[in-house]
């Protein structure tokens, strides 16, 4: 199988409080640094992406997301935005349509690289749910067709896993392949892998998937995102595991899911870049300038494993000791130790 380095991104597209402005800001910079390609700005706090889709974005949102763009051209790295029109499909009539083609121009003028069209966590319960939504996606790609913006679509079953029908609904026979044919190759299809939280994904697991989408897969890789029930006490530092470079020859991008702090998720998210064999020679200096000093970072490897519930006081200790350096990681770290961070309930899987 013929090996090489596909697209590498990272979400911001999780449950719960999205990054601050100025980290937003600051991850423009630190991203490409690391060897990072690409940006994709979905957090599903933003209602003017997702529920409260079809207005507009209020002034100083929409600037700050302007700003964003052009720090990210500044870097070389390209700035994707996803949104999430919620249950569109259900009703996708004259007014609708016309709603999205208002939406898509506002966010194609903020200078993006790329638009995803995300229908995930969503019910799927049509028939005819493919045809629906690869019309929608059809629409999306007429309007920007004379610009150079990548598109991407993440289908409601975006996995193998059982859970998605559980809560969704049973997914519709055939249901991924009819929606990546009647998109006619146009779209890269986002897949978590063999579950929502793979914790492996090899090119075996893979194979049915690329061949019902003729190779057009984009990793949605959910680690090391910590926005569910079961993953919000913990933070997670080390490296992707479990992840085959072989499986760059049947995707064309992989992207990684941050967690809600985005100064602690920067050692996970540099592994991304050294699983296909790129090394960054600016690492530390981003270590330097976020705050992630060695120790902190090992201070942080246990909690993997030890939820914020578990910590001992003498871990605790510890750690209010490292976060009372004047950062942004121990910034983040001493928010998280005083339960900043809320279960968002609307994140129903992993």
């Amino acid at each position: 199988m013929k090996r090489h380095k596909p697209i590498l991104g990272v979400l911001e597209g999780f449950y719960g409080r999205p990054w601050s402005a100025s980290s937003r800001l600051l991850m423009a910079e630190w991203l490409p640094a690391i060897g990072i390609d690409a940006y994709l700005y979905a957090p599903k706090a933003d209602a003017y992406l997702r529920k409260a889709w079809q207005s507009p974005w209020p002034l100083p949102e929409r600037a700050h997301l302007a700003a964003v763009a052009q720090r990210c051209g500044r870097n070389s790295l390209s700035f994707h935005v996803g949104l999430s029109p919620f249950e569109l499909y259900r009703d996708y009539n004259r007014s609708a349509r016309e709603s999205l083609k208002a939406k898509v121009g506002e966010i194609i003028d903020l200078g993006v690289s790329g638009l995803a069209v995300l229908f995930d966590d969503m019910p799927g319960d049509l028939d005819s749910l493919g045809s629906r939504q690869a019309e929608i996606c059809g629409d999306v790609q007429h309007w920007v067709a004379d610009k150079a913006v990548a598109l991407r679509v993440c289908p409601t079953y975006y996995s193998d896993d059982p859970i998605l029908d559980q809560i969704f609904g049973p997914r519709p026979d055939g249901y991924l392949k009819s929606l990546h044919d009647e998109l006619d190759g146009a779209y890269e299809v986002f897949w978590t892998g063999p579950a929502v939280c793979s914790e492996s994904i090899s090119p075996l697991s893979l194979e049915v998937v690329s061949s019902e989408c003729a190779g057009k897969i984009a990793i949605w890789d959910n680690y090391p995102v910590n926005d569910s029930r079961a993953r919000s006490p913990h933070v997670y530092v080390e490296a992707l595991s479990g992840r085959s470079p072989e499986i760059g020859g049947l995707i064309g991008s992989h992207w990684c899911n941050a967690m809600n702090q985005p100064a602690l998720s920067l050692p996970a998210l540099a592994s991304l870049p050294t699983l296909y064999g790129q090394q960054s020679t600016r690492f530390a200096e981003v270590c330097a300038a976020a705050g992630l000093s060695e120790h902190l970072v090992q201070a942080c490897v246990t909690l993997a494993t030890q939820g914020l519930d578990q910590i001992n006081p003498a871990k605790r200790a510890g750690l209010e000791s490292l976060a009372e350096v004047d950062s942004v990681a121990a910034l983040e770290l001493r928010d998280w130790l005083s339960g900043g961070y809320e279960f968002d309930p609307d994140c129903l899987t992993c």
